[in-house]
């Protein structure tokens, strides 16, 4: 796995040109909410700049998709720990004050005997032609 600072330090010509491409986005967007015509000229002139030297946006690249891997890496993280702590956690307790013990913890730990189920079945080659 690639650390951050790989990722970003790698920036190529087709980053630069998504680079200058997203920045003629942005000015088409600004010129439109704002109803101003200088956004339209500043986007054509970085339209024509990003045709014709691509690399003059490696800078910004580099920039941008650093902070694209570093909100990419932390919403992750932050997202996941949500999911886990809204869903799962209040699901356990739940459970847990129902009384299920899916994985028989209580069982395991009262005797020393398996708690796995033993099935007494033959499988024929019909059983395993759709698994699933």
């Amino acid at each position: 796995m690639q650390s951050l600072r790989d990722k970003i330090s790698n920036v190529t010509k087709d980053r630069a040109k998504d680079t200058g491409m997203a920045l003629v986005l942005i000015c088409l967007l600004a010129s439109y909410l704002s109803q101003s015509q200088r956004f339209i000229a500043s986007s054509i002139i970085f339209l024509v700049i990003n045709m014709i030297v691509p690399s003059i946006f490696k800078p910004l690249a580099l920039v941008w998709f650093g902070l694209s891997e570093l909100l990419g890496t932390v919403a992750s993280k932050i997202v996941l720990s949500l999911i886990f702590f809204v869903i799962v956690t209040p699901v356990g307790l739940i459970r847990r004050a129902l009384g299920y013990d899916t994985l028989r913890v209580r069982q395991w730990k009262k005797g020393s005997s398996s708690v796995f189920k033993e099935r007494n079945m033959v499988f024929s080659p019909k059983d395993i032609e759709r698994p699933y």
